[in-house]
């Protein structure tokens, strides 16, 4: 939030339709931590993920450090008014938030908007923006999906490459913005939108996008980490047991990553279908259709694309392409195991 409180200072709506109701957790940092072994006593249940809020000391200067605490850590409710102010009655809403919160598996903007819709609360838009180091790297995998539907949505049949990819990156440009803009008026009038719905499909699409472009990108590293896996060898004791449970481990972590990438692929199939009865058969009614009900496939999705990005960002960080220093017995198995949870169905 304190980075939207920076980008968009003048915001009416943020003013008007603030995340939180009071203003210092309005400004705090929200971030989903994996839980070390010496800090799982903190929360009073079985957990292995905790949404961390962080109040910096200088909103300005974050390398001063701040104060944190987990949601429902022990005495939470008394820390947060003991920050904010005692005023815990007035703070209802915004515990309520940061319950829906802790229940996601991740921070995906998509993930977070829908979970707060479905509980009638609807933030500004800005909360919701993709972060400009995604926006950009998106770009191009945006342009690529697009271009089909320029011929569609504005007429562009005469063969100029360069200008049809001008128009491309335009309109690529135009949907990963944080507002439906003049610029998709003739997307708007192929796909007979208006107003909130229109605005709505184009989340549900930037979402889509989003969901399929980071699939694309982890693919490649889920495949790495489940072969990587199988090469490592632990230090440390190594008795016939612990063998066994590792071995196990393993196997039905691999047979995991294999379903719920199979279940993303599954889900993400039906925007591909809907995109393509859109361009190749002209299909506006059905697209238009699915754009509306996206929503509803965001939080099953959002938990799978959490939990994969989870692993492969945590596998490079922790072996870094097998040039680190090998795992402990005990510590492999705690990796696995928290792995094999994470992976288990919901």
């Amino acid at each position: 939030m304190n980075l939207v409180a920076q980008r968009y200072p003048n915001d009416l709506m943020r003013k008007k339709a603030p995340l939180f109701t009071d203003a210092l957790l309005n400004r705090s940092i929200l971030v989903k931590h994996r839980l070390r072994r010496d800090e799982t006593y903190l929360i009073p249940y079985p957990t292995t993920v905790a949404t961390k809020i962080i109040f910096p000391l200088d909103f300005d200067n974050l390398q001063l450090g701040g104060r944190s605490i987990f949601v429902n850590q022990k005495g939470f409710r008394q820390t947060i008014c003991d920050l904010v102010g005692d005023r815990e009655l007035e703070l209802e809403q915004d515990f309520l938030v940061l319950s829906l919160l802790n229940d996601l598996p991740s921070l995906d903007p998509f993930l977070v908007r829908e979970q707060l819709r479905r509980h009638n609360h609807q933030p500004a838009e800005c909360y919701f923006s993709i972060s400009p180091a995604d926006s950009s790297r998106m770009q191009n995998f945006t342009s690529a999906e697009m271009a089909p539907l320029i011929r569609l949505a504005f007429g562009s049949t005469n063969g100029n490459a360069s200008g049809s990819g001008g128009m491309v990156g335009k309109l690529a440009d135009a949907i990963l913005s944080s507002n439906a803009d003049s610029r998709l008026d003739p997307l708007r009038e192929t796909l007979g939108l208006q107003g909130d719905q229109f605005t709505q499909g184009i989340f549900s699409w930037k979402g889509f996008i989003y969901y399929k472009w980071q699939f694309s990108e982890m693919i490649q590293s889920l495949i790495r980490v489940i072969q990587e896996m199988d090469q490592i060898k632990p230090l440390g004791r190594k008795d016939a047991a612990m063998q066994e449970e590792i071995r196990v481990l393993k196997a039905s972590i691999r047979n995991r990553i294999r379903e719920t990438a199979r279940s993303c692929s599954k889900v993400l199939a039906l925007y591909d279908d809907a995109f393509a009865d859109l361009v190749h058969r002209g299909n506006t009614a059905a697209f238009r259709r699915f754009l509306l009900e996206a929503p509803l496939f965001f939080l099953d999705l959002g938990h799978s694309m959490g939990m994969i990005s989870h692993i492969t960002s945590f596998w490079g960080y922790r072996f870094k392409g097998g040039s680190a220093e090998l795992p402990t017995s005990e510590e492999f198995l705690d990796i696995l195991s928290e792995f094999e949870t994470g992976l288990a169905p919901r």
